[in-house]
């Protein structure tokens, strides 16, 4: 079990998805198997995904991520690093003011 798609414009596989679909790139590459991430709120930092303790974890995708930025919210601490936080903030606030 995974954590659910929700408001997020891909899932965690689409990447993968997409180059099994290319019949060029799947016979030339062999895509490596790699673990979910996910902020784990019981240790207070990003960890692989344990489908064990699946309400332990928050899934930060990239868009709920650019949603938080875009609203000024800050993340749960261990998420990011707080100045790598604020650029990004800056970043997506200033696409709001142009």
């Amino acid at each position: 079990m995974q954590p659910s798609l929700g408001d997020d414009m891909y899932d965690q596989w689409h990447g993968q998805t997409m180059l099994q679909l290319n019949p060029v790139l799947s016979q030339k590459l062999k895509l490596l198997p790699f673990k979910f991430a996910s902020y784990d709120k019981t240790k207070g930092q990003m960890d692989f995904f344990d489908p064990a303790r699946k309400d332990d974890f928050e899934s930060i995708s990239g868009s709920k991520m650019r949603k938080m930025a875009r609203e000024g919210k800050t993340p749960p601490p261990g998420f990011m690093d707080p100045d790598g936080w604020k650029v990004v903030v800056g970043y997506y606030q200033s696409l709001a003011d142009a």
